[in-house]
């Protein structure tokens, strides 16, 4: 059954007129004439009943009709839907974030697609790496955004560069630190360090910046993933937050945090990467996703997220 043969039926049913039926479907009337002929030879029964003056729709013709507009209905959502598909402006997206992105990019990524493509849902699970790279693999997920540095490159996976974020060493403002005229790293063994889980080649190189040995371990007194937490333990103790800038940009601007500076924190960093599974293109809306990042980066001051291609 031809889709425009239902068209030009429900055309003619509101019009009950074929001159006025065909002109609203530029069509001319013998052939909306014969387009009403085929598909009632097609459906074995008459749609309308007709004489000169007259066009009417009868009891099987309205019954068919019925059916007809809500097929004709979900064909242009389906136009529509898959028009929003393609250009990414529409669709569900499943994706995942970890600590540092969740806390330093997403909101403003978040926002910006509210205002770009209001038309994407989108669902985010925020977690360390190991539990999306589980997720990605089990496809709950399209993509995820994380510190891909004990990752690696796999066989399975594609890993596209996004930024790295400086870190470096916070404490609360009304911290004893900030009292002396002077500090030094190892000072800051004292008061015992929080932060989210640190990548081998990064605790090795905070020892050696604190002046430890590689079989002393780190005086950490609470790690988890949950930024919030971290924060608020930092606010509230003497504790050492280990953390890249880009985390603390509203409590740092507030003056509730302050940045212990040091000279030699270059390989204190985090790189931020986005990870799907190879030989899975990203969809529309997903791609969508990853272009607001992207831009959510680029407006970002270097002194926290730069970016990296």
């Amino acid at each position: 059954m031809d889709i425009k043969h239902l068209r030009y039926a429900t055309a003619l049913a509101q019009e009950l007129n074929f001159a006025r039926a065909a002109e609203k479907l530029h069509l001319s009337q013998p052939a909306l004439s014969r387009a009403i002929q085929s598909l009632e030879a097609q459906l074995g029964f008459l749609l309308f009943d007709r004489d000169k003056r007259n066009v009417a729709t009868t009891t099987a013709g309205e019954a068919f009709l019925q059916q007809a507009k809500g097929i004709l209905f979900q064909m242009r959502t389906l136009e529509l839907n898959m028009a929003q598909l393609r250009d990414g402006s529409g669709g569900h997206v499943a994706f995942g974030a970890g600590p540092s992105p969740t806390n330093s990019l997403l909101q403003a990524t978040l926002a910006r697609l509210r205002r770009q493509h209001p038309g994407i849902a989108l669902r985010v699970d925020s977690n360390n790496w190991r539990y999306l790279l589980l997720h990605l693999r089990a496809e709950d997920i399209e993509f995820f955004v994380a510190d891909t540095r004990e990752i690696g490159a796999q066989h399975d996976l594609v890993i596209m560069p996004l930024c790295r974020q400086p870190g470096g060493f916070f404490c609360r403002a009304q911290h004893p630190l900030l009292e002396r005229a002077h500090y030094s790293p190892a000072d800051l063994l004292e008061y015992g360090f929080v932060g989210n889980s640190m990548p081998a080649p990064v605790q090795a190189g905070l020892k050696t910046f604190l002046g430890l040995s590689t079989a002393q371990p780190l005086p950490i007194a609470l790690q988890c993933d949950n930024f919030t937490l971290l924060k608020e333990q930092t606010l509230s103790d003497d504790l050492i937050l280990l953390a890249p800038r880009a985390s603390l940009v509203h409590e740092l601007a507030a003056g509730r945090l302050r940045e212990l500076r040091f000279g030699g924190t270059e390989s204190l960093f985090t790189d931020i990467d986005i990870v799907h599974l190879q030989g899975r293109t990203l969809s529309p809306s997903a791609r969508s996703v990853v272009d607001a990042l992207r831009e959510t980066v680029a407006h970002q001051p270097a002194e926290f997220i730069q970016a990296r291609s």
